[in-house]
């Protein structure tokens, strides 16, 4: 049985949410997707110290970030229960994940790029990632026999990895927000085409092709 957070660990995540919620308010209107503690405190109404106290430093709120919308994306995906075999859930999974970053495009690019930067308090974001594609691949299903050894051992890493190679060419600019489902789509296919069942390949290898067509 779950034991309920008390009231000063409420109180500390309502804190930590307000933080958040000021920080994406602020990458939004700033014209370079930036913001100073000091505006970011102001924005929360809370004192000039408390961002500090509860991440520790810019970088850390920007990875609070990232986690936050990685997890919308699980949310999201848990909550229209896609149908369908693990090749299916993962394509479903892609489009949720980039639908997510298109809801604040301005944020999340700032909150990519700044993924780019090193942090001596360590992060968590390629395991969270890595867990987001796993939780769509599930059991499995759908995957060649033959590979699903390989699979369970490196797949939801890859599709982490492809991901995060997307949306970095989203960040930098070379990939516009209306081509980013297509390129998306077609990366994450290219990683399942080796592992897939003979079913999906024709799928798979059409969305590849679309991919790399100029519109």
């Amino acid at each position: 049985m779950e034991t309920a957070p008390s009231l000063r660990e409420r109180n500390r995540q309502l804190t930590r949410d307000a933080v958040l919620d000021a920080a994406e308010r602020l990458l939004a209107r700033d014209d370079a997707g930036d913001f100073s503690m000091r505006a970011l405190a102001v924005e929360a109404g809370v004192g000039f110290a408390t961002p500090f106290n509860h991440f520790g430093s810019k970088n850390a709120i920007m990875r609070a970030l990232s986690a936050r919308v990685i997890d919308a994306m699980s949310d999201e995906f848990k909550a229209a229960a896609p149908r369908g075999d693990a090749i299916q859930r993962v394509l479903a999974m892609a489009r949720i994940a980039v639908a997510q970053l298109l809801s604040q495009p301005k944020v999340y690019r700032s909150v990519v790029g700044s993924l780019s930067v090193a942090d001596s308090g360590g992060s968590a974001v390629q395991e969270h990632s890595r867990a987001l594609w796993a939780e769509a691949l599930g059991a499995f299903d759908g995957i060649a026999p033959a590979t699903r050894s390989a699979a369970g051992a490196s797949l939801a890493e890859q599709l982490a990895v492809m991901f995060r190679g997307c949306i970095s060419f989203w960040v930098a600019g070379e990939v516009a927000d209306a081509e980013l489902q297509r390129k998306v789509k077609g990366a994450i296919s290219a990683v399942l085409l080796g592992f897939s069942r003979p079913a999906h390949r024709s799928t798979l290898q059409d969305n590849i092709k679309a991919a790399g067509k100029s519109r």
